[in-house]
């Protein structure tokens, strides 16, 4: 072991593949020179967050119990269901004991330089207790996460006791300088994109998005506990932020990469898909752009290229379908796409209703979403989707209007993911809520409930959407993406 190396933590944590931003991280720091070594709750038995399974019989129940508590009059009933499922979604959030155990033990025999530890906001209690270790043993730690890009969220949790200092916003290409500055005691703000927190108050800014992403090295995902994953599937990420970006309800465009579309060279990524296809023997990827499509010229050279580089490979991604225009998803350009190796592909449905679709300025026609999903199962492509229910201003008609919708084209979608809304901060729904409601910077979240949501004809038109969105989730995926089974 190095001496004096940087301790790289991931609260992250998926368990079906490595963390993108942890490998970028890692390649930077060797990149720069620097020493690095990961801590990973997955080498510990701990396992992460998988998403969505395939449904049980007698799942329905579990889920329409969730969505009641989700849409309740009751404060109390809505944080007890918020607190389940930041306290008990993953082994990660179960089981902290273990993991700050492992922790303790690895910096008392290790000693690192400096730690740094990137988390969701749902592993914030897990957060705090790991800087406390480190504040003990006099070891500087520097806090990220993908949601550090909000003002409200990061002065919160810049407040964590230990925690020297905090990535605001994308600061891969200053981490060395960074890392320097901090283990020697300096001011790091003097980088932009780190905060810290003094007897002045708060000090730091939000960096910009980053512009060069081809200057970063390729991520490097050799620490991870390969044997803890059920297949060796490598994460792959395009460009940053969304082509599209408008919609009002979306986290991702309000997080520190999502601020602004920013897409790499195709032949770069080529490169990448390469390198980890050789260096990892890996034939199974996930992209994990918001949408794959959002560069015509990346979807169609990927599309053309990507078995040249590895062949046999196996991929999925998530696309948007939009209102008009190309948008390379066109029944001769899917039947390439699975040709190039896609087995599954996510697209936002969101709602059944045109007029929610319209209201969320989601961008898209529901008569183009029902192309794509048919145009993909005839490609012998796996269609997945995602949903909204509980938006503001949807009705117990734009709920029965989804239902039709699921049921109409039950034999072509394979998997949907159904969520409550969620209302964030920093997106475009926080602007037209205004102010006045309870607000939590911890997690990034305003306390919404649509009043709607809780009258018998509400109820009545969402039990059949959980019963529509449960029989397609019954069904087996076919065996051309089962090894992509919960991973998204």
């Amino acid at each position: 072991m190095p001496p004096q190396h940087a301790l790289v933590v991931d609260l992250n944590n998926f368990s079906r593949y490595p963390t993108l931003s942890v490998g970028t991280l890692v390649a930077n720091c060797r990149a720069a020179g620097l020493p690095v070594e990961v801590f990973s709750p997955l080498s510990v038995g701990v396992r992460g967050v998988t998403r969505e399974k395939r449904a049980t019989q007698v799942g329905l129940v579990g889920e329409m119990l969730n969505f009641r508590l989700a849409h309740s009059r009751s404060r109390l009933l809505r944080a007890t269901r918020s607190w389940a499922g930041e306290n008990l979604v993953s082994a990660l959030s179960r089981h902290p004991r273990r993991v700050e155990a492992a922790f303790r033990a690895e910096i008392e025999r290790e000693r690192p330089r400096i730690v740094l530890i990137s988390t969701y906001l749902m592993y914030r209690g897990l957060a705090e207790a790991l800087c406390a270790i480190c504040q003990r043993a006099g070891i500087p730690v520097l806090l990220g996460g993908p949601y550090f890009a909000q003002r409200e969220v990061v002065e919160d949790w810049a407040s964590i006791p230990g925690a020297t200092a905090l990535a605001a916003g994308e600061i891969e290409n200053r981490l060395a300088d960074v890392i320097e500055r901090i283990a020697a005691g300096e001011d790091a703000t003097v980088v932009p994109g780190i905060v810290m927190r003094g007897d002045a108050g708060l000090r730091g800014t939000i960096a910009r998005p980053l512009r060069q992403l081809d200057s970063l090295p390729f991520p490097d995902f050799s620490d991870f506990p390969w044997s803890s994953y059920p297949d060796r599937i490598v994460p792959v990420l395009t460009g940053r932020g969304c082509g599209w970006g408008a919609c009002s309800f979306c986290s991702d465009v309000a997080g520190t990469a999502g601020r602004s579309f920013r897409s790499r060279d195709p032949l770069a990524v080529l490169d990448e898909i390469r390198h980890q296809h050789e260096a990892l023997g890996a034939d199974l990827f996930v992209f994990t752009d918001m949408k794959l499509n959002s560069n015509l010229e990346m979807w169609r050279t990927l599309i053309s290229k990507l078995q040249d580089v590895a062949p046999g490979a196996r991929w999925i991604a998530s696309v948007h379908v939009g209102a008009r225009g190309e948008n390379g998803l066109s029944l001769p350009e899917l039947r390439a796409v699975a040709d190039a190796g896609c087995v599954r592909l996510t697209t936002g449905l969101e709602s059944g209703s045109q007029r929610v679709l319209d209201s969320m300025k989601k961008g898209v026609r529901l008569d183009r979403v029902s192309d794509f999903l048919s145009g993909a199962a005839r490609s012998g492509i796996s269609p997945r989707a995602t949903m909204i229910a509980g938006y503001p201003g949807e009705t117990a008609r734009d709920i029965a209007a989804s239902a039709a919708f699921v049921d109409s084209h039950r034999q072509a979608i394979e998997r949907i993911k159904l969520c409550t809304f969620s209302a964030t901060i920093g997106t475009g729904i926080d602007r037209q809520l205004g102010p006045g409601l309870p607000r939590r910077p911890a997690m990034a979240k305003i306390d919404y409930v649509l009043p709607a949501a809780s009258t018998p004809a509400y109820r009545r038109a969402m039990s059949a959407l959980l019963r529509s969105v449960h029989r397609v989730n019954r069904r087996p995926l076919p065996e051309r993406a089962s090894v992509f089974e919960g991973v998204m």
